[in-house]
This record gives structure tokens, C-alpha cells and sequence, in this order.
């Protein structure tokens, strides 16, 4: 990555990480831009993405070291299960071809902006036995959607556990808890299958961090609901893009 496209990406990821602490939706852009503007293959810049939310995922930790315990107790099922569920996807990530991984993003990113936009899901009550089995289920396929396609934890689990009836706090702070495991464990994955660069992660992590902070203190005073849906929009174009990058 040349010097331009280094300072362009720390100044992107100083805003991706203000979506990220307002609005939790922000992390979903940095693959994109990595693969589009800079110009990086698809698993170089999903490895670069998740090494970059290690920083984020170490805010998480900070942020709900007091208030979190209870939390990660009462659903450390789910919490441990995305850590093999990262681990595969990031093997699988290394053996996806670049056209296909290229059209997942994509379909991920405009499957994610729908839902911003329209989703509507009605709450899914299980009981506490089937509860138990599916925190496992749902812990494992977050871990490995998310190191496959590049975006963290929050933005698979979050929209999951919100269909499946959890209360919207208590999905969000979930979803920051888990950033750090699965960002952890899928960078390890992708180091063992194919390298990352662990230097330009660390310093888009670094911008993150301040992004991320700002954001949660914006958040208090913009209208969320405004720019969530200003951001699906930007999902949504940025998929159709990339799909048509990949087809042709």
C-alpha cells in the first residue's frame, strides 16, 4: 500500500470507526474501501479489516469491564462459540476464490442494508433449554460470517439477536464484546493460511479508536435513525458495485 492510499485509508478509518460508535454499523465499510479504493484483493483486505478491529474489540473490553460481567457470564455460550466459528471462517476465507468472495461481500453488504432499511422481524421466544443449544449455534455462525466477509462481530450478531427477541442494548453490547475473540482468533487463521499485514492493521486500528469514541459522544446528540438509514443506502450502493466488479 503506497504512503496516498495509507493516509487516505487512516482518514477513512477515523470516520468508519464514528459509524461504529454511533450508529454500530460502520465496520462493514472498511473492506469495501480497501478493496475498491486502495485497490487491495478481497482476503488481503478482509485480513487487514479484522486485524484493524483487534484495536476496536480492546475498546469494547475497556468500555464494559464494569458494566459487562454479568452480561458475558449469562452468554458466554454464545461469546466462546464465535471463537472456533471465526478461526474456520478465516481458513475458509483463504481458499475462497477472489470473484466469489468478492460477490459474498457484496451480497452481504446489500443483504445488511435491506435489513437497516426495511427489516421488521418479529422477536423469536425459545425456551431456555433450545436457548442454551442455539447461543452455541448462533455464536459459531456470527464467528465465521464474520471473519469470512470481514466485519468484526457486531454487524452479523447484533441484526440476529435482535430477530431472535434481545433486547437492542443488550444485542449491541454483545456485539462489541465479542469484536475482540473473534478478531483475535480469525487474525490468527488468517496469519496461519495466507499472512496478514499486521502493520497497516495496526495503524487502521489506530485511527479506528479515536472514530469509535467520537462516535459514541456524536451519538447522544445526532438523529440515529437518519444516518442508519443514510449508511444502509451506502451499503446498499457499495454492494451493487462490488457484485458488478466481481461479474465482469
Amino acid at each position: 500500500m503506497s504512503e496516498l492510499a495509507l493516509l487516505a485509508t487512516m482518514g477513512a478509518a477515523l470516520v468508519i470507526g464514528g459509524l461504529i460508535g454511533s450508529v454500530g454499523i460502520g465496520g462493514v465499510l472498511l473492506a469495501p474501501w480497501l478493496v475498491q479504493v486502495v485497490g487491495l484483493g478481497v482476503r488481503d483486505a478482509i485480513a487487514i479489516s479484522m486485524a484493524s478491529f483487534v484495536a476496536t474489540g480492546l475498546v469494547a473490553l475497556v468500555l464494559f469491564a464494569r458494566t459487562g460481567g454479568d452480561l458475558v457470564r449469562d452468554r458466554r455460550e454464545l461469546i466462546i462459540a464465535t471463537m472456533p466459528g471465526a478461526f474456520l471462517g478465516a481458513l475458509a476465507l483463504a481458499v475462497t476464490p477472489e470473484r466469489l468472495g468478492l460477490l459474498v461481500l457484496a451480497g452481504f453488504l446489500i443483504v445488511t442494508g435491506l435489513r437497516v432499511l426495511f427489516g421488521r422481524n418479529a422477536p423469536v421466544r425459545v425456551s431456555h433449554e433450545a436457548g442454551r443449544v442455539s447461543e452455541w449455534l448462533v455464536g459459531a455462525a456470527a464467528g465465521f460470517a464474520s471473519a469470512l466477509t470481514g466485519t468484526g462481530g457486531p454487524m452479523v450478531l447484533v441484526p440476529i439477536l435482535v430477530w431472535r427477541g434481545t433486547p437492542l442494548l443488550t444485542a449491541i453490547a454483545l456485539g462489541q464484546i465479542v469484536q475482540l475473540p473473534v478478531a483475535i482468533v480469525a487474525t490468527i487463521g488468517n496469519a496461519l493460511s495466507g499472512g496478514v499485514d499486521l502493520a497497516t492493521g495496526a495503524l487502521v486500528g489506530a485511527m479506528l479508536v479515536p472514530g469509535v469514541l467520537l462516535g459514541r459522544r456524536a451519538a447522544e446528540a445526532m438523529p440515529l435513525v437518519i444516518v442508519a438509514r443514510a449508511v444502509a443506502v451506502l451499503l446498499i450502493g457499495t454492494g451493487v458495485w462490488l457484485a458488478l466488479k466481481a461479474i465482469m
